[in-house]
């Protein structure tokens, strides 16, 4: 009797862990699933200015040709593509021993999502810093040979990391999709956000 009442305790206690397990799996795909839905609207939020930014580099493309004739151009400015912050706290901080009991496929989702939100992040600070180099040519006047060069490539790599950044954001959605994960917008977000990507702002004065 008291060896099976040792094996009912611990088949009671095991039952118990179990549980506790399945409610922390339960607890952190809730969760890891809204940072997703988070990170799909920021997603979102950059490939809406695709057009905008197809448009502005074309001004800034037409204006680059204008100066090849040595007269003084007007001022060029643009702040490139608006872009929220990834949203990570919860796959940074998760609970490795909880991960570990999601199925090995579901793992695999999950760290391919955040793989490519790394990567996404890595091409989207590279693309700023692009667009800020284009800050000195604010100023109206000739443009030298040189500084017209180096505005031929800055044009080539923001066109180049605008159509990556755009087919990458497919891929994770793609991803979120087989997770049925949705794009959730952020509280408080103002509406105004949403005003800013429509207006497409001229990079030129004239344009």
């Amino acid at each position: 009797m008291i060896v099976l009442g040792v094996l009912l305790a611990l088949g009671a206690q095991q039952a118990v862990e179990e549980m506790r397990i399945r409610d922390e799996v339960e607890t952190f795909r809730e969760t890891i699933d809204r940072e997703i839905a988070l990170n799909l609207y920021t997603y979102d939020v950059r490939v809406r200015q695709h057009g905008c930014i197809v448009d502005v580099l074309g001004q800034v493309e037409r204006w680059l040709g204008q100066a090849r004739s040595g007269d003084p151009v007007p001022g060029m400015e643009t702040s490139g593509p608006y872009a929220l912050s990834p949203y990570r706290s919860a796959w940074d901080n998760r609970n490795a021993a909880v991960f570990q009991h999601l199925p090995a496929a579901l793992r695999t989702k999950y760290a391919e999502f955040y793989d490519e939100l790394d990567n996404n992040s890595r091409l989207i600070t590279v693309e700023g810093e692009a667009w800020n180099r284009l800050n000195p040519y604010a100023e109206p006047g000739p443009l030298p040979l040189r500084d017209r060069r180096t505005i031929r490539a800055i044009i080539k790599q923001a066109a180049y990391l605008d159509a990556t950044l755009v087919d990458n954001v497919e891929v994770s959605r793609g991803i979120a999709r087989e997770l049925g994960v949705d794009m959730a917008r952020p509280d408080g977000m103002p509406a105004e956000l949403d005003i800013r990507l429509v207006r497409c702002d001229p990079a030129v004065a004239d344009s």
